[in-house]
């Protein structure tokens, strides 16, 4: 029987990035353990490749992707009038954040024995048109119907596709986030009645949101006017709300919920998550490792690193257009953008576009994804503008090699920086926090580090220290170490018959 199954929505093993490095830190500690993967991702067809090894002890790996589903006329059973009024009443909890129907929508659509609406149903049948209707009905909006039914199949038939998948039995089972894989953990505690574990980064409600407002894939019938006014937008609403009763979801069903930092346990709280249910592990470095990598003493060019994914939540064009501030200051800089380029291809190229009329391409360097093991001893100093982060692992890394970190204040960047407790706050500033989207702040703080050699030396002498007190690889592996061992226990699987399904399907009409 598998130990642990992790539920992994677009990370590793084929997106780079903190979250996936956390996993793969995971698996490889816990070499005595065996581990199943479910990947999910938006298409089959996006080109895709393997960003990490997977280690011996991952025995099963299976992907999913989110609007890849195929709808197929399955076994003909009369749309029961009731089953259409419990699915009417689910999209409208959804609406209220309420999560009382998920068991009776599960068995509806998504167990094999029990189902009794197919895709096929909820896409071409009379009744579920009528259905959206009257949901159209309700919102009380001008926006069109026929805009209104495909976005709600563009939103709904993707979540419905996936109560139908078939998940590895494993002895716990473990999200790094809530959203899709939190449903998939929500889904494995009710069938199976394992442990549901929540290990939450970002807080995912709050990056989706962000995401949302930027996107240019929602259908807005406003983005089509010239004039601008103040108003609604439904559709996107209508994926913030789906996202929020993801999380509402996930921390509801989840046995116990664990994040990085004390910032985001009161987002979890305020979102709904019940605090008792939720510990704080902060991530980990291994300090020995790092602290042997010896800062290399030059007289040449400063350096200046930018360590992340090339996409528009670390906002590196923010970063670009500090540079060229710095570059008007001091002229000797060279400066490394390290991670990869090939997650949003089109907001990469339009870096490079800003680089070169920034006329800083002799300058900047886009060096792809890298081992930044070959960079940190390189650096004067490391920067992240990011619009929303958890607790980065780049941080801990830089300050563990002893390199000043200039950093926006999102997630648990600023009590990283500054300390988190009054005793880690005595250690002194291991760099300096920035607003998002200031540029201009960001390269006078830069500015600040770069023209104090002595500065720049004790930020780094205090990031170390701070590091070898809080933030040490073997505290992280010895607190999970500690949670599996609590949920853990040898199962025997009973095969559930029909009239047991039935029964816990909450009196789901068949």
């Amino acid at each position: 029987m598998i130990d642990v199954c992790l539920l992994l929505e677009g990370t590793y093993p084929y997106v780079a990035g903190g979250v996936s490095s956390w996993v793969y830190q995971l698996i490889q500690e816990f070499h005595d353990l065996s581990f199943a993967i479910v990947y999910l991702g938006s298409h089959r067809s996006t080109p895709r490749r393997l960003h990490y090894e997977i280690p011996n002890n991952v025995v099963d790996i299976r992907e999913f992707y989110l609007f890849d589903y195929r709808v197929e006329r399955e076994k003909n059973f009369p749309i029961a009038k009731e089953n259409l009024q419990k699915m009417e009443e689910f999209f409208l909890q959804v609406k209220n954040n309420d999560t009382a129907s998920f068991n009776d929508i599960y068995y509806l659509v998504g167990h094999p024995q029990t189902r009794r609406l197919s895709l096929f149903d909820l896409v071409y049948s009379r009744e579920a048109w009528e259905m959206v209707k009257r949901l159209y009905a309700r919102e009380e909006t001008t926006t069109s119907f026929i805009d209104y039914f495909w976005t709600w199949r563009f939103i709904y038939l993707p979540f419905f596709s996936l109560l139908k998948v078939d998940l590895p039995r494993a002895k716990v089972y473990h999200a790094a986030s809530t959203g899709y894989a939190g449903v998939l953990g929500a889904l494995c505690k009710l069938r199976y009645d394992r442990p549901f574990l929540l290990t939450e980064h970002g807080i995912y409600t709050r990056e989706r949101k962000i995401e949302i407002s930027r996107a240019d894939w929602i259908y807005s019938a406003s983005a089509n006017e010239i004039k601008v006014v103040e108003r609604k937008d439904i559709f996107r609403e209508w994926w913030i709300t789906l996202f929020s009763y993801f999380s509402r979801l996930t921390y509801e069903r989840a046995d116990e919920i664990i994040t990085l930092y004390e910032g985001n346990r009161k987002i979890q709280v305020e979102e709904g998550a019940d605090p008792t249910k939720i510990k704080i592990i902060p991530n980990g470095v291994d300090f020995k490792r790092y602290d042997a990598l010896k800062k290399q003493e030059h007289s040449g060019p400063l350096r200046i690193g930018f360590v992340g994914r090339v996409v528009p939540i670390k906002d590196v064009k923010t970063f670009i257009m500090a540079c060229r501030r710095i570059c008007d200051e001091i002229k000797n800089i060279e400066v490394y953008i390290l991670g990869p380029v090939d997650e949003d291809e089109e907001y990469y190229r339009e870096c490079v576009l800003l680089t070169k009329m920034e006329t800083m391409e002799d300058v900047i360097q886009f060096k792809g994804k890298v081992d930044t093991w070959e960079y940190y001893s390189l650096l004067d100093v490391i920067v992240l503008t990011s619009l929303s982060e958890a607790q980065p692992l780049v941080i801990l890394e830089a300050m563990a090699c002893g390199v000043a970190v200039v950093a926006t204040d999102v997630g648990a960047c600023r009590e990283l920086l500054y300390g988190s407790s009054a005793d880690d706050q005595l250690l002194g500033q291991s760099g300096l926090i920035t607003p998002i989207c200031d540029a201009e702040s960001t390269a006078e703080a830069v500015l600040r580090i770069l023209r104090n050699a002595h500065l720049r030396k004790n930020m780094g002498e205090v990031g170390k220290a701070r590091v070898q007190t809080y933030y040490q690889l073997n505290d992280f592996i010895a607190n999970y170490q500690m949670l599996y061992s609590r949920y853990m226990q040898e199962i025997r699987w009973p095969e559930l018959s029909l009239k047991q399904l039935e029964k816990e399907s909450l009196n789901t009409t068949v």
